[in-house]
């Protein structure tokens, strides 16, 4: 059985939610009781799920995954992927905004319609009429299931102000709406305009601190089973020195620290607060919780050193820019420190999270909801189970909306190789006119990216066969509807 869906004016925007919490609640009785048999069938309190986001912390910044020769200190993130299993073919959005719309929704940016970074005081943001996971866990368990979304945000715009996160399922949220020193969230790491639950309210408690202590007050004020979304500010820009309890950095060198040098530092004190949060769950609690750490995009291009490329790196579909880290750890994973080859993207936080709770996504969304979404729960159990992807996708696009774009980039790769696509629009004399290019990757044998095989004379045939292919996939996802 479906639960219906109330759709009204942004005005009645507030009342709505009452109204849709309440039909919905009506509408899935039965699944609430069938959730209540499923608990005690299993004889144990439901498994709860923490998600921890980096922002523009790329592969090359965490320690574990040992793709660069000076990464950082991130030893709790790697003690994370020593007891889970860290993925290393992961993609998300090349920004910020569409990755956070694709794993709270499941769905990429082209039918979202986030396809670049939420401006707060205008453009669009991700749209009321998505279906988020809080959503999801509410109609489908009857409301059995708490959660809270923590951090930063950068999903809405100015229309709904701190009641977007809100709007959008939550039952709480504390945190930056947007970058810190930006319209949505003015000031800075140290002093920032967050939302609390619907309205603003100052903080001068450091970001990365403030979003962990606001993390286990959330924890504290939740019944289980939970979902926690945690979204660190840190460590995109402003660059800063964190508080030296927090990061073993010098940073009073007289010529001033590299923007990398500022990163690193960032990032381990967000890996400090980190190992905090995990601490100060109650062992059983902790036990019973499956951790998801993951990078919202690449590095940022003034952070990148070599050998990854500042010009490959965040806001471009090349791997600086969408191949991000994400581990899982918690009671499903069957053989803690592995590795898992699989090809897999944010939007799959939605299937695993709904899996998790028992709930099959289909059975409770609208009939006409495309997902592209794969639960990483199989791998949890065997990290060397052959990918349930032939292919990943990504993308970046503005204007936000639904078209038409002054540009687009995306990208689709199999195991062994990746297509990219860029298409930019210019006003002719008749109207806009679109020039595409395409370029083409062996990635194990070209991991940075450097050699466009489309460039070649003529092009390899394995080359062309895996071209051919990819342009299939490519425009199969595209014309699959919104």
């Amino acid at each position: 059985m479906l639960c219906a869906r109330v759709f009204v004016s942004r005005s009645h925007r507030a009342n709505s939610r009452t109204i849709v919490a309440r039909v919905r609640a009506r509408a899935c009785l039965l699944r609430a009781f069938a959730f209540a048999l499923l608990l005690c069938a299993h004889g144990a309190a439901q498994e709860n799920v923490l998600v921890l986001v980096a922002d523009d912390v790329g592969v090359d910044r965490v320690a574990c995954y040992a793709e660069h020769p000076d990464p950082g200190h991130t030893p709790n993130i790697d003690q994370l992927a020593a007891r889970g299993v860290l993925f290393r073919n992961a993609w998300a959005s090349p920004l910020c905004s569409p990755t956070r719309a694709g794993l709270l929704t499941g769905r990429c940016a082209f039918r979202t319609g986030v396809g670049d970074v939420v401006d707060y005081t205008g453009g669009k943001g991700l749209q009321l009429a998505e279906w988020t996971l809080p959503e999801l866990l509410d109609a489908g368990t009857a409301g059995a299931w708490d959660h809270a979304a923590i951090g930063k945000w950068h999903l809405g715009t100015s229309v709904a102000g701190p009641m977007h996160p809100l709007l959008s399922g939550f039952r709480r949220y504390r945190g930056a709406l947007g970058n810190l020193g930006s319209d949505a969230a003015p000031g800075n790491y140290f002093s920032y305009l967050k939302a609390v639950d619907g309205r603003f309210v100052p903080s001068r408690v450091y970001a990365t601190t403030d979003t962990v202590d606001d993390a286990l007050d959330a924890v504290a004020e939740m019944s289980e089973p939970w979902l926690l979304y945690v979204c660190f500010n840190a460590a995109h820009k402003p660059y800063h020195a964190p508080p030296d309890a927090l990061q073993s950095y010098d940073l009073s060198g007289s010529a001033g620290p590299t923007p990398a040098l500022y990163m690193q530092a960032m990032t381990e004190a967000m890996d400090t607060e980190i190992g905090r949060l995990l601490r100060s769950l109650p062992p059983p609690v902790l036990r019973r919780t499956d951790v998801i750490f993951l990078g919202d995009n690449g590095t940022d291009g003034d952070a990148t050193t070599s050998p990854f490329k500042p010009l490959h790196a965040k806001g471009t579909v090349y791997e600086g820019g969408v191949n991000v880290p994400l581990i899982v750890a918690g009671p499903r994973v069957a053989r803690p420190g592995s590795e898992c080859a699989a090809l897999v993207q944010a939007t799959d936080l939605f299937a695993t999270v709904a899996d998790v709770a028992g709930l099959v996504p289909a059975a409770v969304l609208p009939p006409d909801t495309t997902l592209d979404s794969v639960s990483l729960l199989p791998y949890l159990a065997d990290p060397s189970l052959a990918s349930l992807r032939r292919h990943v996708f990504t993308e970046t696009f503005a204007p936000n909306g639904k078209g038409p774009y002054s540009h687009v980039e995306r990208a689709v790769r199999d195991a062994r190789w990746k297509l990219v696509r860029k298409v930019t629009v210019l006003q002719g004399p008749g109207g806009p006119i679109e020039s595409t290019t395409d370029e083409l990757y062996d990635l194990p044998a070209d991991p940075f990216e450097q050699h466009d095989l489309l460039d070649s004379a003529p092009v390899p045939a394995d080359a062309a066969a895996a071209y051919t292919e990819l342009k299939a996939a490519l425009e199969a996802l595209l014309a699959s509807g919104p």
